[in-house]
């Protein structure tokens, strides 16, 4: 109390001897105000709300915010895109760019069906105005891609075609983003490639999926083994009476769409596996791998199957090298990158008898003599002794957070700790599983 006074009365005389009035005074307590700018941007939004539109952000993508800002000319001040719906109108895009006096209505996009898809940006034909690119969602399975130009602030529609998704990135390496269209019908997919020209000429290519591809859970662009960039698809087929994954990855070769993994004979990828797992950067080259799985040997009183996953990358020709093989244990949330000399005859098996301490055991099983030989036990300690059970002899901690620690133990003569430079190496390759943010889920 007596602090608060004296802190008071500091300011007082302050601002007295500063030349500030008490109104002043009162201005440093008061929470601070959005800009100008924006509120009377909010105003023009507001009148739009008060006409019966309402706020209809994008529902896939990146991009999923009501109002967003982007610099559509190029000229370094971004413009506002407020995404709206209406029963009656259905939805549409108002385009405000910023005056002397404020934002203004510049343009405004009327769409078609009931929400918006995705929303990307992107210069497509090297003039310097960034095109807007979305989706309008007709049905449930359907929707319209449609790309706009607002040049002059005047929306022109530069093409359009129905697909299932869309994404955008160089494919051909020529400067100037591609539009790549994801279509999946009944009975067929393929993927559209659409180039724009200086002069405003689009060029398609096209390129089939697997004929056995029934649904798309990922579509994506990103690179290969040899740095191309290639389109992922990938998503389930059937096979008796189950769904199980594959993958078809497509580039583009002396301006021909080609399916790297597709197997002319049978029409299918090659990429097919049976476990839901999905290609990723395993081993932060910055090119996604494709994961196989092989079931591993089950120790006698354990009925829980355990994979290991080898990771190939591909090359422009289709060609695969492996980069890499994992164990993932889903239910603890991590996964250890095996060295090289553990792959063949691993086995695994879970511990669990201790209260707030889970391990498992990485062993490697000699099919003649049947014997087993530990390499490495991981431990996920969440009791209250947790640090103490990670020091106890030959544990190490690879990973500390505010309620979990992740130990390990490499198994060597009489539970001696190994040496800084093994700790490192076993520390490096054990990485928690991340939900990825921008998936390409469809």
């Amino acid at each position: 109390m007596k602090r608060g006074l004296i802190l008071a009365l500091g300011l007082v005389f302050l601002c007295f001897f500063a030349g500030c009035s008490l109104s002043d005074t009162d201005e440093l307590y008061s929470l601070p105000q959005p800009p100008y700018e924006f509120l009377q941007l909010q105003g023009l939004i507001d009148d739009e709300i008060a006409a019966g539109w309402e706020y209809s952000a994008p529902t896939i993508g990146s991009f999923r915010q009501s109002v967003q800002l982007t610099d559509l000319n190029g000229d370094g001040v971004n413009e506002a895109l407020a995404f709206l719906y209406s029963k009656e109108m259905g939805p549409k895009i108002c385009v405000y760019r910023k005056g002397l006096s404020g934002y203004e209505l510049a343009a405004t996009i009327a769409g078609e069906g009931t929400a918006i898809g995705r929303v990307e940006y992107a210069d497509l034909d090297g003039d310097g105005m960034v095109e807007i690119l979305t989706t309008w969602k007709m049905s449930a399975d359907m929707r319209i891609f449609k790309a706009y130009s607002i040049e002059n602030w005047t929306s022109s529609l530069v093409f359009t075609t129905s697909c299932t998704d869309f994404q955008v990135g160089d494919l051909d390496k020529d400067g100037t983003p591609d539009v790549a269209v994801l279509r999946l019908d009944q009975n067929s997919g393929s993927v559209d490639v659409f180039n724009v020209s200086a002069k405003g000429e689009v060029v398609k290519t096209e390129a089939r999926l697997s004929a056995s591809l029934s649904s798309v859970d990922r579509f994506r662009i990103a690179t290969i083994g040899d740095g191309s960039p290639a389109i992922f698809v990938e998503g389930r087929y059937l096979e008796g009476d189950e769904l199980y994954n594959l993958t078809d990855i497509i580039v583009s070769d002396e301006g021909k769409l080609k399916n790297i993994c597709l197997d002319v004979s049978t029409g299918d990828s090659r990429a097919k596996r049976h476990y839901p797992v999905y290609c990723t950067d395993i081993n932060g080259d910055g090119s996604l791998a494709v994961p196989f799985a092989e079931k591993l040997y089950s120790q006698p009183g354990y009925l829980s199957d355990n994979y290991v996953f080898d990771w190939f990358r591909y090359d422009a020709l289709g060609n695969s090298e492996a980069c890499g093989c994992t164990y993932h244990n889903y239910t603890d949330g991590w996964y250890f990158m095996l060295p090289d000399e553990w792959r063949d005859d691993l086995t695994v098996r879970r511990e669990s008898g201790i209260s707030g301490e889970r391990s498992v055991v990485l062993s490697h099983f000699d099919e003649e003599t049947q014997e087993l030989t530990d390499y490495l036990t991981i431990y996920v300690l969440s009791g209250e002794n947790r640090r103490d059970r990670a020091k106890i002899a030959g544990r190490f901690t690879m990973l500390n957070s505010e309620t979990v620690i992740y130990a390990a133990k490499l198994h060597t003569i009489d539970d001696v700790l190994p040496s800084e430079e093994a700790q490192k190496d076993i520390t490096d390759r054990f990485h928690l599983i991340y939900t990825e943010w921008i998936t390409g889920a469809v």
